[in-house]
């Protein structure tokens, strides 16, 4: 009892202050203390039970959503003219990659589609249109992290010459209110201008995530499916493409047909593509004569591609101390690399790897039903 004399206490201190705030047209501070109010509320409500708990519940999120909407005008601390300018700065640095494909270990199956999907309708439209080959939607890339999914999005901008627009939630999000929306709207306003442009969402599920539980996610992610709805099919030189690390944390609306209706799972390196990145990581090192690049190859099995240049960076440490000491060149042998597997794990889990397979595994049932 003394923990709900407590919680009570500074629910009432928190609604004190919010108010008194606001009365004082000091709306960022009256925010932050109706929030805390809310959450105090929730704490309540948690130890709370049958219609008292529900009651409690219910007024938790109305305050949550009075601290969203006061002072949404007047608590903007710049001009229009001037948040414009912020805008066209934040996003006017987009430009054309210089990463091809060629550069992409492996993933000859994912290149394929993409090129399908994404390339050739921007660079071969009349042949698009005579085969009345459907195009438009964007795409999304998921799969374990450090998997190359940034590096796939900038060769898919190189090889279709676009304008390359990286954008993280961080990028987007604002803890203003109405902010987040207004720079999702100009974001897709700036690329609209360009002849070809490609949005790139990376880390989707914090931008995109599903509806129901927080009411700026909510607000964030409707804004975004107008914008895509918006552009799709007017505008065929503006792509869209996303990236995630957890694929299942998106709202659903956001995968439906037209939006990012194909989806394509990007793995862990296979053989060859480990063998590729460990031979590009290694390019123009001096090596021991008897350097076996395969024995790594088949010692990284369970290596992103993150993972495998990060090994052959730390590889390099001890050859590397040892000719600045001496003032020879050492060689890098297989007993360096063996030294950093010993104290170096993959970063990917055999259970985030069942994770992602089993979540594959669905889509492609999902496929084949639509099919048949």
């Amino acid at each position: 009892m003394q923990d709900l004399e407590l919680l009570n206490n500074t629910f009432e201190l928190y609604m004190k202050k919010g108010k008194e705030a606001k009365d004082k047209g000091k709306f960022s501070l009256a925010k932050r203390n109706f929030m805390l109010a809310g959450e105090t509320m929730m704490q309540i409500a948690k130890i709370s039970q049958g219609k008292l708990k529900e009651a409690r519940l219910d007024r938790a999120r109305r305050i949550v959503e009075l601290s969203e909407r006061i002072g949404e005008e007047k608590e903007k601390k710049k001009t229009d003219s001037e948040e414009e300018d912020d805008d066209v700065k934040k996003w006017q640095q987009a430009e054309i990659p210089n990463v091809h494909f060629d550069d992409v270990a492996g993933l000859d199956d994912v290149k394929k589609a993409i090129k399908i999907r994404m390339i050739n309708p921007v660079l071969y439209p009349d042949k698009y249109k005579l085969y009345n080959k459907k195009t438009g939607g964007g795409v999304l890339l998921y799969g374990p992290p450090g998997t190359g999914k940034t590096m796939i999005a900038k060769a898919i901008a190189c090889e279709a010459k676009a304008k390359f627009y990286a954008v993280k939630g961080s990028d987007i999000v604002s803890k203003w209110v109405g902010e987040s929306e207004k720079n999702i709207n100009s974001l897709f306003a700036e690329a609209n201008k360009q002849d070809r442009a490609i949005i790139f969402i990376d880390e989707m599920d914090s931008l995109l995530g599903k509806r129901g539980v927080d009411t700026h996610n909510d607000k964030r992610v409707n804004e975004f499916l107008q914008q895509i709805d918006g552009f799709s099919g007017k505008n065929p030189n503006l792509l869209l493409l996303g990236a995630t690390n957890r694929p299942w944390d998106i709202d659903t609306a956001a995968t439906r047909s037209g939006r990012f209706s194909q989806k394509i799972y990007i793995p862990l390196p296979d053989e060859e593509a480990r063998r590729f990145i460990l031979k590009k990581s290694m390019k123009n090192v001096p090596v021991a004569k008897d350097f076996d690049i395969e024995k790594i190859v088949k010692q990284t099995e369970m290596y992103s591609g993150a993972d495998l240049e990060e090994l052959c960076d730390r590889a390099k440490d001890e050859p590397l101390l040892k000719a600045i000491e001496t003032d020879k060149v050492v060689e890098v042998t297989n007993k360096d690399f063996e030294n950093v597997l010993a104290i170096f794990p993959p970063s990917v889990t055999e259970k985030e790897i069942k994770q992602f397979e089993e979540y594959n595994n669905d889509i492609e049932s999902l496929l084949k039903k639509k099919k048949s």
